[in-house]
């Protein structure tokens, strides 16, 4: 509790700061829990414009910017950048894991909540960080486990990066919460409601404790442990009722 006021009372020094003195600000890192304390904020903020950024489009840890072009007359630049490793020598690069790449990067000394999100595609990874500590990045990581890497700032839009996804399909009797939460695992409910109970359970970015809540098309579910979803289509209703949905789970 003591560390979510601290939060309410950095979110609103931030929010007074921009909109006093006409400077865009910006918070670390937030994770999903963090963020759904924002997101229930939004409303007393709204005044200094403020927006989640999290470098994509899917993210899961993102920084709040308070500011807009709008409110004072020129565009702020958010600093999160992007970070792409590369094994030096394909032929010897290992299979690495988010864990690994997370691992070498505290090892450098580097605070949690000054990386977002770690995207790995096949031998490649990009990592979203704070502005101010890609050149640590650079110039010291040099290794992750035993494979040999090398680090180049890139742009976001020009890697190419397609979020991968393991379509589901299927019949659910309802478009609850928790039901989905089963459907998108393979979860019983009485283990989704525990989840739930646990904090763990974000339906667009808030936190959720009860599975009651309605899903629609475009959601996103994301379930700390076990991974995040999109209610990617909705398809016909058998004679029962019950509808057929196709989730995409993130990979």
């Amino acid at each position: 509790m003591k560390e979510e006021e601290l939060l309410k009372k950095r979110l609103m020094e931030l929010c007074e700061k921009a909109y006093n003195q006409n400077i865009y600000t910006y918070t670390h890192f937030l994770n999903e829990y963090e963020q759904s304390i924002y997101q229930d904020m939004k409303q007393e903020l709204a005044y200094a414009h403020p927006i989640l950024v999290g470098g994509h489009k899917y993210f899961t840890r993102a920084v709040v910017m308070f500011g807009s072009e709008e409110l004072f007359g020129y565009q702020g630049e958010v600093p999160v950048v992007c970070a792409r490793i590369s094994p030096v020598f394909d032929k010897f690069a290992e299979e690495l894991s988010h864990r690994d790449y997370l691992g070498a990067l505290m090892n450098l000394g580097i605070e949690r909540h000054l990386i977002g999100d770690i995207l790995i595609d096949g031998r490649y990874a990009y990592i979203f960080c704070m502005e101010h500590i890609i050149g640590v990045i650079k110039e010291q990581l040099d290794q992750v486990r035993h494979t040999r890497v090398f680090v180049e700032e890139v742009s976001w839009e020009e890697t190419g990066y397609v979020q991968k996804y393991k379509k589901k399909e299927g019949f659910v009797a309802s478009m609850r919460l928790d039901v989905l939460v089963s459907q998108a695992f393979s979860l019983s409910r009485n283990i989704s409601e525990k989840l739930l109970k646990s904090q763990k359970v974000f339906h667009n970015g808030k936190m959720c404790l009860s599975g009651g809540q309605k899903i629609k098309q475009g959601d996103i579910i994301s379930v700390r442990g076990y991974g995040k979803f999109l209610v990617e289509d909705l398809g016909k209703t058998s004679k029962k009722g019950r509808q057929f949905i196709t989730l995409a789970i993130f990979q």
